[in-house]
């Protein structure tokens, strides 16, 4: 299960995911440790905790709640979308308040249903796999010696959060135009002609390559949205390289079908990515807050949190100059890192 947990984790670093208000928790905690500070760092754990074990028992069963509380407290914390804080009182050795933990809806209800918790209804995607097996040499798809196509056949039908992924079969074979240069290079007609058969348009060409040094180059093309991505895998005469190929695949596919629905919905602002490395929960909290209060600071969707380090997309209007001038008169610096920026 924790397996799985790092793939959806891994995902979720890459895209912004929205929660809705159901799915939050208020807490009330009431902690004693050795100074109020302790107490309270101690507080938000406990209180994130039993947010999410609140809002897991709404949609799961029982059963299914007590193995989610199996994670550790730091896994636990990556779900939770936001903390904020009324009622607070502090001092001494204890800590007082209500805390309303925002649980990452999409995040918690792909992991649930990775691991049969919950029945959710699953996007159906077609997977192309074309083929080269020397470098230079021609593409191919329906031939025998495609051995990529022929592993991405012995897995069946692949689950994967809420994606179904199954693999092209013998009978797109009556479209005469679709074999493997032409599926790499994919026109607008033979695409309808394969999503009409498909019935959805749902379609990915992955296209393994396999380099000089036995390396394995995978390029993954979402012909829907005309994006593609690509990675390499490491040959290994003791791991089978197909295999370490499909993983990564899917991986890759879930992460741009997330893009793609990002890019399509409504959204009026511009969206950065950010790392802020925090002292305390305190210290998010409060950063948290006085982001907020910036004009041109529409929303902040925290995506991880773990190990001193919050994970988040910053939504702002106007220019993005603008939003690190509003940065710079708080009194914090960025760090631009190409993908996501660094706030101090």
């Amino acid at each position: 299960m924790k397996k799985i947990l790092l793939l959806l984790l891994f995902l979720g670093l890459s895209t912004a995911v929205f929660a809705k208000s159901d799915y939050t928790a208020q807490i009330e905690v009431d902690v004693d440790a050795k100074d109020s500070v302790e107490a309270k760092d101690k507080a938000m754990i406990e209180a994130q905790r039993k947010g999410f074990s609140e809002v897991a028992s709404g949609l799961t069963d029982e059963e299914n709640v007590k193995l989610l509380n199996q994670l550790s407290d730091d896994e636990i914390a990556k779900f939770v979308q936001s903390v904020s804080v009324s009622n607070e009182k502090s001092g001494g050795t204890k800590y007082k308040a209500l805390l309303t933990v925002e649980i990452n809806e999409e995040l918690l209800k792909e992991y649930m249903a990775e691991n049969d918790m919950i029945d959710v209804k699953a996007s159906e995607l077609l997977v192309i796999p074309v083929y080269r097996s020397e470098y230079g040499g021609r593409v191919e798809l329906w031939e025998n010696s495609n051995d990529w196509r022929r592993s991405w056949l012995s897995k069946g039908l692949i689950k994967f959060g809420v994606l179904q992924v199954r693999t092209i079969d013998s009978h797109f074979e009556q479209i005469n135009e679709l074999n493997g240069e032409n599926a790499l290079y994919m026109s607008s007609i033979l695409y309808e002609e394969i999503a009409n058969l498909n019935g959805s348009d749902g379609i990915y060409v992955v296209f393994a390559e396999v380099l000089p040094n036995k390396h394995l180059k995978i390029t993954v093309k979402n012909e829907r949205a005309k994006t593609e991505d690509s990675f390499t895998v490491l040959y290994n005469e003791n791991e089978n390289t197909f295999d370490k190929a499909i993983e990564k695949s899917v991986m890759f596919i879930s992460n741009m079908e997330r893009m793609a629905k990002k890019q399509n919905g409504v959204n009026d602002t511009g969206v950065v990515s950010a790392v802020y490395a925090y002292q305390d929960m305190k210290d998010w909290i409060d950063k948290s807050n006085t982001l907020k209060t910036l004009e041109n600071v529409k929303m902040i969707d925290t995506k991880s949190m773990g190990g001193g380090k919050v994970n988040f997309d910053l939504h702002y209007t106007g220019s993005l100059d603008d939003l690190f001038e509003s940065l710079s008169e708080l009194g914090l610096s960025h760090e631009n890192m190409g993908n996501y920026i660094i706030i101090r």
